[in-house]
């Protein structure tokens, strides 16, 4: 049985775009799935780059993305898993050697979902691997920002899960499969641009030193896992809420979302 649950789309930089947050997506599986989803729960933060890296991702300025309630349902199993290193152009060649390959683009789930990751003046950076491997290595700069950028060939809605240097994109927590993500609409692109800090608002994605990185500046960072970036896909069904949501008074807005989000980090 599968338990659909409020979701959250966003709205950025004043136009309403396609990308929805799952942020509490949940589903339910026989105990033979729970018992696998267990056993697998901390392989999105304890994997590291096949590449040592030479940057993280920093904690960057803040960048305006809103997001709402909208309803969706989880499809079991997962339909794809992805893992991302990163480094500098120059560490990369190195250690792929003359085998290499570049390319602008993964395919994801036999191509419905393509990534790329975009730099500041949204172009794609270069994505290295060994000819006819998926070890992929993404080549960044110390400074530069980039976004994830999913884009959805399918009529399928997809749910992505997503971690930088083994942190949840959402919460800041370590990552996890079991975490809920954002929801990629049939046929729509889905950039996301930071670590969520709240319903409003990201901190934008800056390569760094690794002394720098988020990760190593949070509690529950882990500097091991700083150089890589994971992604999870699952399939969603929009689901019809049981009942309209009415606007109720809050005497305490600020709580609302507390623990939910990213916090910042600790120099």
């Amino acid at each position: 049985m599968n338990l659909s649950q409020p979701l959250f789309a966003a709205r950025s930089l004043g136009r309403w775009s396609l990308l929805t947050a799952a942020l509490l997506l949940a589903a339910c599986s026989n105990m033979s799935q729970q018992a696998e989803q267990r056993a697998q729960t901390a392989a999105l933060s304890s994997t590291t780059p096949q590449t040592a890296s030479t940057l993280g991702t920093q904690w960057g300025e803040g960048r305006e993305s809103r997001v709402y309630s909208v309803q969706a349902q989880r499809v079991e199993p997962q339909r794809d898993e992805l893992q991302l290193a990163y480094s500098d152009e120059r560490s990369i060649r190195q250690a792929l050697g003359q085998n290499l390959d570049a390319q602008r683009s993964i395919l994801l789930d036999q191509g419905k979902v393509e990534l790329s990751v975009h730099d500041a003046r949204d172009m794609p950076l270069t994505i290295y691997s060994s000819i006819g491997q998926n070890n992929y290595q993404l080549a960044g700069k110390a400074g530069e920002r980039y976004v994830l950028v999913y884009t959805n060939r399918s009529a399928t809605p997809y749910e992505i899960i997503t971690t930088v240097d083994g942190l949840d994109v959402l919460s800041g927590k370590p990552g996890s499969r079991s975490h809920n993500g954002y929801m990629l609409q049939a046929g729509a692109v889905l950039r996301i641009e930071g670590f969520r800090k709240s319903a409003e608002e990201v901190a934008a994605f800056r390569f760094s030193g690794k002394d720098r990185a988020y990760a190593a500046n949070s509690l529950a960072g882990d500097t091991r896992n700083i150089g890589v970036i994971g992604a999870v896909l699952y399939e969603v069904r929009p689901v019809k809420p049981s009942q309209p949501v009415s606007p109720t008074a809050n005497p305490f807005p600020g709580d609302a979302g507390k623990g939910q989000y990213a916090p910042p980090p600790r120099y």
